[in-house]
This record gives structure tokens, C-alpha cells and sequence, in this order.
């Protein structure tokens, strides 16, 4: 096989690859969770926006935000009753 044939090679499996990237999130409503998912598969923001018909930098803020609120979940803390509640930490 030539260098010319495993790059048409190469390009088709990518399509198909995007292809049923697509059809998985198709039928997710929120755009978010259609990011978020096609990020998980390893597929990059610029990819991620052409499938979706979206801007790469659209793409990268949404990616941004998924990833602050994973960064700074609730924690559990008790007081000095002896109870358990939750605090948020408040960035500014």
C-alpha cells in the first residue's frame, strides 16, 4: 500500500468515526451534553464544533465551564453540633 492509498484510507475511517459520533449524540437535547460526550470520545474542540456547526472557541468555553464545575464540587463538612451539611466555596 502507497502513501496516497492509507491517506484515503485514513480520511474515510475518519468520517465514519464522526459519523457514528454524531448518530450517539443525536438524540441528546442539550447542546452541553452533546460537548461534553464527544469530548469524552477524545474528539478536539475544532472537531467537536464542525460536527455540532458550531464556533471551536464556542466549543472551548462550554468545555471550560463542564470542567470548573467539575473542579469545585460540594463539600461535606460538619459543625460543631455534630450535623453534616454543605458549604460551596465562592470564587470571585
Amino acid at each position: 500500500m502507497d502513501e496516497k492509498q492509507f491517506v484515503v484510507i485514513v480520511d474515510k475511517l475518519d468520517k465514519i468515526l464522526k459519523l457514528m459520533a454524531r448518530r450517539e449524540v443525536g438524540g441528546m437535547p442539550k447542546e452541553q451534553d452533546k460537548i461534553e460526550a464527544l469530548d469524552s470520545l477524545d474528539f478536539k474542540p475544532g472537531e467537536i464544533a464542525k460536527m455540532l456547526g458550531k464556533s471551536p472557541e464556542n466549543v472551548s468555553v462550554v468545555l471550560g465551564n463542564i470542567r470548573k464545575k467539575r473542579a469545585s464540587p460540594t463539600a461535606k463538612t460538619v459543625d460543631q453540633s455534630g450535623t453534616t451539611g454543605t458549604s460551596q466555596e465562592v470564587v470571585t
